[in-house]
């Protein structure tokens, strides 16, 4: 029989006596307190539909057959919400204090997550399986912390707590365990019975290591068009040209490479110390032409320093690389805190600046020097031997390697002026914001490196030569200011004299170029208003667009090189062919070997060998053809299907092969000479 309902009944009764308390508190303590287990509905029921323990004596309630688990789950006696009747007996006892549930919240409705509302809806067909029960499947919940972490993970298999559960009746005992399983199972149930099932959650959680993809060997073969920005004619995209770097490229980087070994014979110039501290092989520059073979004799004084200042090329010994090294003559050092900036300018590292490696004094020359180590790039010109010169240098022999011809010289265009002013500003900008200032910003200190790039050259000397810690820094950059517009003018108006007014250069500049250059060059010559200083930041603000075009050209140059870079990404591919076919031919260790004879494969790729290598003229005499080695390798790299005869030594034998069976075979013979050495390390 089902137990009786409780009575929801509140009895009356009359305030205790504190000797009747002190009893009831001693029968308390005597009398153990009884659970309520027999109210709940037994787990087994709600999961499997029943509960094999049932007639074994199982403590929790169990339905009538024929009754929902659901259903009576909501009508049993822990459920049901008792009524107040008349009839219902009072006890006599004070009730004693549970920890229960109010009526209120008896009859509030469970709680669904609204996650569960908003999912698609699929209705499936009510299939009776009474043989074996169905595994749980878990609703997609849109907050999974109100579960936990294990009953939201997708299985088909049951888990733990499950098997523990079928295997023991007094697992449920728990009654947080029991709490948070009652509020899943009821998910569980709300989401079956409205028919909405998670459509991914019969797919188990798989570990996706399990499926990375194969890592497949690289194609040395690939060849990747340009961009179509910096490509060639779309006409003939297959032109011989837009597979290498271009000839122009090519010939300026050989003959920089050339320039930093021309004349370097391991031994100094006549007339030079054979060493200087760590510095050898020093050769004057700039280079003797080959018209002029002499060396001079006497420096002449430097308009820019008031004394002879000569350079110098020479190798460090201590790594190897080629500085740049001018002296100053007939210097003598009195305070040795006019090194003290060298430190800052040794750490500057910037694109339009030429880096000083280090300074110090010497005697090795005869007399008192000032020695100051820069970096060296080849093949540079100043400005004023490219613009300003009325008698441009003789090229010598590194020049007439890059093919350059004679220039007229003329003033600048106003796009490459800008180019100038811009490169010139940001160094500037990058010196003054250290605390230092250049004090010979001249056209014969700044050194075209390359198309349309300045460095500025010669920073530091000044710091040294007129040592003055007593007039501030800032007085020094008003100077330089000063000579950058000074510097622009004279690259702007060839006919211009330190002696002329400005007026005439002005008035030159105002009819030729925009009106933005000409109100540059008159901030930077005309002097401050009272109580105000100029500054290159102000330089930098009037500048204004012309950096973006500058910013621009620098971005497609880039490109350009990249482009030019690619193209010689793949220039190991001769040499690997030629290593594998001397891997293969001539094994000596393979001889007696009747798999690895000369003939088939490795017969063919020695008569290869002799075709490309061994061949010979009319005469008997051997021809030494680089260009047939170059067009043979490349066709067998390849694959063509172009045929070559290819006869024996002896002229006895003659096949006729194609240029893809020769490479099958390369690659067969070496795949079996790999198998064979697997214990060594073999690369591609």
């Amino acid at each position: 029989m089902l137990p009786p309902p409780k009575s929801a009944a509140v009895q009356i009764v009359r305030p205790p006596s504190p000797s009747s308390e002190k009893a009831k508190e001693k029968e308390k303590k005597s009398s153990p307190e009884k659970r309520d287990t027999p109210q709940r509905i037994c787990r087994n029921v709600m999961i499997y539909g029943y509960c094999k323990y049932q007639d074994q004596g199982c403590i929790y309630y169990h339905p009538p057959a024929g009754v929902d688990s659901s259903t009576s789950q909501n009508n049993s006696p822990a459920t049901q919400a008792p009524t107040l009747s008349a009839s219902t007996p009072l006890i006599g006892t004070p009730a004693r204090e549970k920890p229960t549930l109010s009526i209120e919240h008896l009859a509030a409705p469970v709680f669904v997550p609204k996650g569960l509302d908003s999912s698609p809806r699929v209705t499936t067909p009510n299939v009776p399986s009474p043989s074996a029960p169905t595994p749980p499947v878990w609703p997609s919940l849109p907050s999974t912390g109100l579960l936990p972490r294990q009953d939201v993970q997708v299985s088909t298999q049951p888990s733990h707590a499950q098997l523990s559960a079928t295997a023991s009746p007094m697992a449920y005992d728990d009654p947080s365990h029991i709490a948070l399983s009652a509020a899943h199972t009821h998910a569980q149930a709300q989401a079956l019975t409205h028919g909405m099932l998670d459509p991914h959650a019969h797919a188990p959680p798989v570990d996706q290591s399990m499926y990375l993809p194969p890592r497949q060997p690289l194609d040395y073969n690939l060849y990747a068009a340009p961009l179509p920005s910096i490509g060639g004619n779309p006409l003939y995209p297959t032109h011989p040209h837009a597979f290498f770097v271009s000839d122009d490229l090519r010939r300026t980087i050989e003959a920089k490479q050339e320039a930093v070994y021309v004349g370097a014979n391991g031994a100094s110039a006549p007339g030079l110390p054979q060493e200087l501290g760590v510095y050898h092989s020093l050769v004057p520059l700039p280079l003797p032409s080959a018209t002029a073979q002499r060396l001079p004799t006497q420096s002449q004084p430097s308009k820019v320093y008031g004394l002879p200042s000569p350079v110098y090329r020479a190798t460090s010994e201590v790594d190897g690389n080629t500085y740049c090294l001018r002296r100053v003559e007939g210097f003598k050092l009195v305070n040795q805190l006019a090194f003290a900036s060298m430190d800052t300018w040794r750490r500057m590292r910037h694109p339009n600046i030429v880096g000083l490696k280090e300074a110090f004094t010497t005697k090795t020359f005869g007399d008192h020097s000032l020695i100051m180590v820069y970096d060296y790039h080849p093949l540079s010109e100043t400005l004023y031997d490219e613009y300003i010169s009325p008698n441009p240098p003789e090229p010598s022999s590194a020049f007439a390697l890059a093919n350059r011809p004679p220039k007229r010289r003329s003033s600048p265009s106003e796009r490459v002026l800008w180019s100038y002013v811009t490169q010139i500003a940001n160094a500037l900008k990058a010196i003054h914001s250290s605390g230092l200032a250049v004090r010979n910003l001249d056209a014969s200190k700044i050194l075209l490196t390359g198309k349309n790039r300045i460095r500025l050259n010669g920073c530091g000397v000044w710091d040294v030569l007129a040592f003055d810690n007593k007039t501030p820094v800032q007085a020094f950059q008003q100077e330089d200011l000063l000579s950058f517009g000074k510097l622009i003018i004279s690259l702007t108006c060839d006919f211009f004299q330190p002696t002329l007014p400005l007026s005439l250069p002005l008035d030159h500049i105002s009819r030729h170029y925009s009106s933005d250059l000409s109100n540059l060059i008159l901030y930077l010559i005309s002097k401050p208003a009272q109580g105000k200083v100029k500054s290159i930041d102000e330089v930098i603000k009037m500048m204004g667009p012309r950096i973006l075009n500058e910013l621009d050209a620098v971005q497609s140059y880039a490109d350009v090189l990249e482009n030019e870079l690619g193209a010689e990404v793949e220039n190991g591919r001769i040499v690997r062919l030629m290593t594998k076919l001397g891997f293969i031919n001539e094994r000596a260790e393979f001889e007696l070997d009747p798999r690895w004879s000369d003939t088939g494969d490795r017969y063919i790729l020695k008569l290869f060998r002799d075709y490309v290598f061994h061949s010979v003229g009319v005469d008997g005499k051997p021809i030494l053809d680089l260009s047939h080695v170059l067009v043979c390798l490349n066709k067998l790299d390849a694959g063509l299907d172009e045929r070559v005869m290819l006869v024996s030594r002896d002229d006895q034998s003659c096949l006729v092969v194609s240029y893809r069976e020769i490479k099958h075979c390369i690659e067969a013979a070496f795949n079996e000479l790999k198998n064979a050495g697997n214990n060594h390390r073999v690369h591609r």
